[in-house]
């Protein structure tokens, strides 16, 4: 009975040993847990992206409104973090009129605030401003009678918001008529010209170009041109004889002397080969009767002269 004492008694105390081993087991887990839940505040880690304009306020989200700003800490990965910006009292960073120097990945940390440097950041928030396309660089107009050929260098793209189309207008100004009659083309932004047709010669010209995105439109380049005037007879005329006044007639006469004796020396030469040619078969037709009349008499002593 004694022996069967001491081993209900061994039993109950391993069973004794092993709940207290669960209870401080589950204390440690418990106080694990209640340490980590203000680092935490029951969020995981995100990486958020945002395209905020340039010029408006932006107001990045720490956590809940439970957090204090003296819990958060703000930094931008491989840069100073602006002086104008601000950490409010919930512990969200307020940037006023944001600009492209703004842009980066913002950082918001609870735990390295408070001393726990290996702690991995609550929140980043990547910050790309979204913007309109610059102006157009390097537009030239070349006019022509009724024409026109516009010019402009290749578009770099922007890969979040790349130029959609470019967009060109044109009309003639002319003060006696104020209406807004403008012409509008929209070009491929991979072109880098194009040629505007059917204008008036002699006529000014008002052109506006712009490229655009799903942003908006990009600043206008504005540019004033004149067609060519289409010339008349009297302005050809005068087109084809300017300059007559400064030539040299000295070279002129040397180069219809020289083609002048070429032409001469040709036609001499093709007379005296049509002048000499008759004389040679004369010549040979007058040898034939010779001999002729010479094999007459041959032929008549001697009947069979030809056959032998």
């Amino acid at each position: 009975m004694n022996r069967k004492n001491c081993i209900f008694v061994k039993k109950f105390q391993d069973a004794h040993l092993n709940m207290i081993y669960y209870k401080f087991v589950c204390v440690f887990i418990i106080t694990i847990s209640l340490f980590s839940i203000p680092y935490t505040n029951g969020i995981n880690n995100n990486y958020i992206k945002m395209f905020p304009k340039i010029g408006e306020n932006v107001t990045l989200k720490c956590g809940s409104n439970n957090i204090k700003n003296s819990d958060v800490l703000w930094t931008i990965k491989h840069k100073e973090i602006p002086g104008r910006t601000k950490v409010l009292k919930n512990g969200d960073l307020f940037i006023p009129s944001f600009n492209l120097s703004d842009a980066g990945v913002y950082i918001c940390d609870l735990a390295a605030a408070n001393g726990y440097a290996d702690h991995a950041p609550l929140t980043e928030f990547e910050l790309k401003p979204i913007s309109i396309p610059g102006s157009l660089i390097g537009v030239k107009v070349i006019p022509n009678t009724v024409l026109v050929l516009i010019t402009w260098r290749q578009i770099e793209n922007n890969d979040e918001f790349p130029v959609k189309n470019i967009t060109i207008k044109y009309k003639i100004m002319d003060e006696r008529n104020s209406r807004d009659d403008w012409s509008v083309l929209q070009v491929n932004p991979s072109k880098i010209s194009i040629n505007i047709y059917s204008l008036l010669p002699n006529t000014l010209y008002k052109i506006q170009i712009w490229a655009s995105n799903e942003v908006g439109n990009g600043p206008k380049t504005e540019l004033t041109t004149k067609t060519l005037s289409d010339m008349t007879e009297s302005e050809l005329e005068k087109h084809l004889l300017e300059g007559i006044d400064t030539f040299d007639t000295r070279a002129w006469t040397f180069a219809v002397i020289v083609i002048m004796s070429t032409f001469s020396i040709f036609v001499i030469a093709l007379c005296c080969l049509f002048v000499k040619d008759p004389r040679v078969q004369k010549r040979l037709e007058n040898s034939d009767d010779v001999e002729r009349i010479e094999l007459i008499p041959n032929i008549i002593i001697n009947p069979g002269y030809c056959e032998t």
